[in-house]
């Protein structure tokens, strides 16, 4: 299966945590205290770390998820005992839910600093889109569209006010192009444009959209994808959501990320990103 991606980038990459995004110091610092984190599909996998990471560097961490949260609180609780936590039971596609979930965590911890959505989904690859089921294909789309709509419109008016964040996890497979995976590439592709628009409507709200990397998780297991393809840890994107939301990355907003990139590396392209408004989605002529 090829990507259409060129698989060399001129960074080192990485499949877990590296000096340009070690989270000792953060740990050690708290130095989210006073920070409210909001992570959308937190009961396990990739948003169950990134809340775990939030929480051990001291922000009050609200969770949702459609199944239980019972063992991220746990987890959780166990390396922060004195850990805030709100848990919320919430489709994500239920956006009177989600704006009651939003509604809830400012009331109880009084702002909102960073909302990580998380929450997808994917049906497996194999299919050509004339041979998929018309509802199966729009579940994704929806899921993974909707579902992050769902969370950004009733967060920015709080974001707006803490000059906050917005994370997006989208895939790899928004940026490339092979057949069989319509429903996924179409919706992931949908979701990085929107933390471009999201950083135009709202100039104070930094957004950039996440590919997490090669994570085996429930999810992933269940996409026909090789396992070669899974080399990757959930502390990887972890830390990569810390680092971004840490102001030394403000100026990659509102642009696509991988998380396997070497930030450091990214860093020092920073004048050459800039000027070629690079890491955008965008049409070009040869």
């Amino acid at each position: 299966m090829s990507f259409n991606i060129d698989p060399n980038p001129p960074v080192a990459t990485h499949h877990d945590i590296y000096p340009a995004i070690d989270p000792t110091a953060a740990f050690t610092g708290k130095t989210y205290t006073s920070k409210t984190v909001l992570v959308t599909g937190a009961s396990r996998g990739i948003g169950q770390i990134i809340a775990l990471f939030f929480a051990k560097a001291g922000a009050d961490v609200a969770l949702t998820a459609r199944s239980s949260l019972d063992e991220t609180v746990a987890l959780i609780k166990k390396s922060v005992p004195d850990a805030k936590i709100l848990t919320f039971a919430a489709d994500v596609k239920d956006a009177s839910r989600s704006e009651e979930v939003v509604e809830q965590v400012v009331k109880q911890f009084g702002h909102l600093d960073i909302l990580v959505a998380n929450a997808g989904t994917a049906n497996a690859m194999g299919k050509l889109m004339g041979d998929q089921d018309a509802n199966a294909w729009w579940n994704v789309v929806e899921t993974n569209v909707l579902g992050v709509y769902s969370y950004v419109r009733p967060s920015l008016k709080h974001l707006s006010k803490t000059s906050g964040y917005v994370l997006i996890l989208t895939s790899v497979g928004g940026i490339a192009r092979f057949a069989t995976g319509s429903d996924y590439l179409i919706s992931k592709h949908a979701i990085i444009r929107l933390a471009e628009l999201i950083a135009l409507e709202y100039p104070s709200v930094k957004a950039v959209s996440i590919h997490p990397g090669g994570v085996l998780t429930q999810l992933s297991a269940g996409s026909g994808m090789p396992k070669e393809t899974f080399v990757d840890t959930p502390e990887l994107a972890a830390g990569t959501a810390l680092a971004l939301t840490s102001g030394r990355f403000d100026w990659l907003s509102p642009r696509y990320i991988d998380a396997s990139w070497d930030l450091g590396d990214i860093e020092k392209l920073k004048d050459a990103i800039v000027a070629k408004d690079a890491l955008i989605n965008k049409l070009a002529l040869p």
